[in-house]
């Protein structure tokens, strides 16, 4: 069946239509509405053909694409419980900011052409399970976001597209050593067995490999992963990027972008190098717990908007690395044992953080677009002037610190109950973040929806958000809100899968 296959190749014929075509806004907006828009629709046949009683892959796809005496590349995709939000996602976002970019004129062809191009990397990167072609998708995504921000971004783009690029395409390069240790000695401990970069066939007996062996590539995995994530010490070149880059970049960069590096340590570095893992934990407790205390305090210094928005996803995203910890925690090496509760919050943390990040950055995209700023000191009273993005704007908000009955509030509930059950009383420490949280979101909202006018903004002439603008943001809303009342329609078939796919470690070393 080639639904995955063509969930990726239609975004990259929409960008090969879009770069031959010419600067047409009309055309250039249809011409990527209907590339994104089609995997969205395939994406929910997925939804509902999905069988949830399968812990395993669907939709698998293999073809082998160079086989030589000394090694197999193989085209391999497939989904299950843990990929399927992720996949989700991924289409829903991509075609939204293209609804979102409806008025974006500067070179528009070329804009759409590179959204739908970042579209097939991170579809490619959440389906993959071959390593080489997994690090074929991860670097593809990096050059069309580098030119989002570097031709239509802010005034520092130039800096900002430059240090993200060094940045995440520095850590891939020691990722894709990683691989290839991985795979070397797969091959030097099974001579007789086919060469192959498969993920699911390399971790099955990668649980095996020396110690030593495991606790080095495993660290250069990490380091891969998190500076991607990221993580403390390695973020700074995430503020830089979603302040200078457009509304629809920040957009892509957040909610999917950042997914692709806790999705690695899941899917990859800790079912793959258990002993690795497991050395490594207090490691990955601590840089999870900086990350959620720093990210949440910086954020309370911001005036920009975005800046805030950006500081804040530091913190959610430690949140995800602290459900990995707490997995991590009770992993017993020896005997696979994990308990996967840890790594299926994880991942519904992802899900949750990737839509309401969406809402949170397409409000400041506004702020920034009507107002013509996103300072928060020089803003005030919005509501009287956008009551309807000041409605969109509060739920974001309210979603993001953790309001019941959104996802965020299940997301962030599920991830401080596993680190209790695997910390104890030292939950005290990264739940501090929810007060924080509380305070600059409902500071933010104060001073930009209800304060008073504070006179260094002509209102006169704004006028409410486009329907461009609000309804993306309102289709994420009512997402966040399903999701919110319903968690188990997506979290069970992530746990199913969790638990499946790491029995495979306990496996190899029974």
């Amino acid at each position: 069946m080639l639904l995955i296959s063509l969930m990726i190749l239609l975004p990259v014929v929409g960008f090969a239509l879009l770069l031959a075509m010419r600067s047409d806004l009309a055309r250039n907006r249809l011409t990527a509405a209907l590339f994104s828009g089609v995997p969205l629709a395939l994406s929910a046949y997925m939804l509902i053909a999905f069988n949830y009683g399968n812990p395993g892959y669907q939709f698998t796809e293999h073809y082998t694409w160079i086989s030589t005496s000394y090694f197999t590349i193989s085209y391999a995709v497939g989904v299950d419980g843990i990929a399927l939000p992720m996949v989700f996602l991924t289409s829903l976002v991509s075609f939204l900011v293209v609804i979102f970019s409806w008025d974006v004129k500067h070179r528009c062809n070329q804009y759409f052409g590179m959204l739908l191009l970042v579209e097939a990397g991170v579809m490619g990167v959440f389906t993959t399970t071959n390593y080489f072609i997994f690090y074929i998708f991860w670097e593809i995504v990096l050059v069309p976001m580098y030119f989002i921000i570097l031709i239509w971004g802010s005034q520092r783009r130039v800096y900002s597209a430059t240090k993200f690029f060094i940045y995440t395409h520095a850590s891939s390069l020691v990722m894709l050593l990683s691989f290839f240790a991985l795979y070397f000695e797969y091959h030097s401990l099974f001579p007789s067995r086919p060469f192959t970069f498969s993920i699911t066939k390399i971790s099955q007996v990668s649980p095996l490999f020396p110690a030593l062996f495991q606790e080095i590539v495993f660290l250069g995995l990490f380091f891969g992963f998190i500076v991607k994530m990221p993580v403390f010490p390695f973020h700074t070149w995430l503020p830089d990027a979603h302040t200078d880059a457009p509304t629809g970049g920040s957009v892509m960069l957040a909610s999917l972008l950042l997914k692709m590096g806790s999705y690695g340590i899941i899917r990859i570095a800790v079912p793959a190098l258990p002993y690795g893992a497991k050395y490594f934990e207090y490691v990955i407790l601590v840089l999870a717990v900086i990350s959620i205390l720093y990210g949440a305090w910086v954020s309370m210094a911001q005036r920009d908007m975005k800046r805030m928005i950006a500081n804040s996803s530091i913190s959610h995203m430690g949140l995800v690395l602290l459900a990995i910890a707490a997995a991590v925690f009770t992993l017993n090496p020896k005997t696979g044992y994990i308990n996967t509760l840890g790594i299926s919050v994880a991942d519904f943390q992802m899900f949750a953080h990737g839509l309401i990040t969406a809402v949170l950055f397409m409000s400041a995209g506004v702020v920034q677009h009507h107002a013509g700023t996103r300072d928060m000191k020089s803003l005030g009273g919005l509501a009287r002037k956008m009551p309807t993005l000041a409605t969109m704007m509060m739920a974001g908000f309210l979603a993001s610190l953790g309001m019941p009955g959104m996802i965020g509030f299940a997301a962030e509930f599920s991830v401080f109950y596993v680190t209790f059950l695997s910390f104890g009383l030292l939950l005290i420490i990264p739940i501090l973040t929810v007060v924080i949280t509380a305070g600059y979101y409902l500071w933010s909202m104060q001073r930009t929806i209800f304060g008073a006018d504070s006179g260094s903004v002509d209102f006169s002439g704004i006028h409410d958000s486009e329907w461009f603008e609000w309804i993306p943001m309102l289709v994420l809303i009512l997402i966040i809100v399903a999701f919110g009342i319903a968690p188990w329609l997506m979290f069970n078939p992530i746990n199913i899968a969790a638990a499946h796919y790491y029995s495979s470690m306990a496996g190899a070393l029974r």
